[in-house]
């Protein structure tokens, strides 16, 4: 092997595994979004133009008929992966300030999250919460690592932070 396809090789890694750390640190995001289903489907959407559009400039280039296969997947596969978490991130980092929010608080769940599990008998401290919440007539669930409500009743009216991102998808930013 040559060393520019070992560099070529290790670049490839280093890449991918930064995409999973990335991904890894954006899913806690994910779990405050109002209508992350719409940001997630545009981007999708977005990946897939992007990757046509790719493989349709770059396809020239290629003589081969496994070649341009393997062209096609990978300028297919790659912004589909990539622009669920592009849009994610620029939209939470380019986010106007935050604005207090009014709800309705429906309910607040602990939850224990332990990767080795749980013993019989244990007490275990909570993880973090669930706390669930109407807003524009549908309820969301939202997480947070300590109890933001405690005295609230179901029905309560309760102020969330709330930031508009760059795409028009609201978050909460505890």
């Amino acid at each position: 092997m040559s060393t520019k396809t070992k560099l070529m090789a290790f670049l490839a890694i280093v890449g991918l595994l930064g995409i999973i750390v990335l991904y890894v640190l954006e899913f806690q995001w994910f779990q405050n979004y109002f209508g992350l289903q719409k940001l997630i489907l545009s981007a999708l959407v977005m990946g897939v133009v992007t990757g046509l559009a790719l493989g349709f400039f770059i396809q020239k280039k290629v003589k081969e008929q496994v070649e341009r296969i393997q062209l096609w997947a990978t300028c297919l596969l790659v912004p589909v992966v990539l622009m669920p978490l592009l849009a994610s991130l620029a939209n939470r980092l380019f986010a106007e300030q935050p604005r207090p929010t009014a709800v309705e608080f429906w309910e607040e769940k602990a939850y224990v999250m332990n990767r080795y599990g749980q013993i019989k008998g244990e007490r275990s401290e909570a993880s973090g919460y669930y706390v669930f919440v109407v807003k524009d007539g549908s309820m969301v669930r939202l997480e947070s690592d300590h109890p933001m409500f405690p005295t609230a009743k179901q029905g309560d009216t309760v102020e969330v932070p709330v930031r508009k991102g760059l795409f028009g998808v609201e978050f909460v930013d505890w």
